[in-house]
C-alpha cells in the first residue's frame, strides 16, 4: 500500500509542477493590469 501511495503522490506532484507555473505567472500582475499573454522571452502562454 505504501509504495502505491508514494508513487501516486510523486505523480501528483509532477503533474502539479508542470501545470501550475503557467497560470501563476499569468495571474501575477498588479491590480488593474491585464493578464499576461506571453513570457519575458516572448513565448505565448497557453493553457
Amino acid at each position: 500500500m505504501q509504495p502505491l501511495l508514494i508513487a501516486l503522490a510523486a505523480a501528483y506532484g509532477a503533474a502539479a509542477g508542470l501545470l501550475v507555473p503557467r497560470p501563476l505567472y499569468r495571474l501575477a500582475v498588479e491590480s488593474g493590469e491585464p493578464w499576461r499573454a506571453d513570457c519575458p522571452r516572448g513565448h505565448a502562454l497557453t493553457g
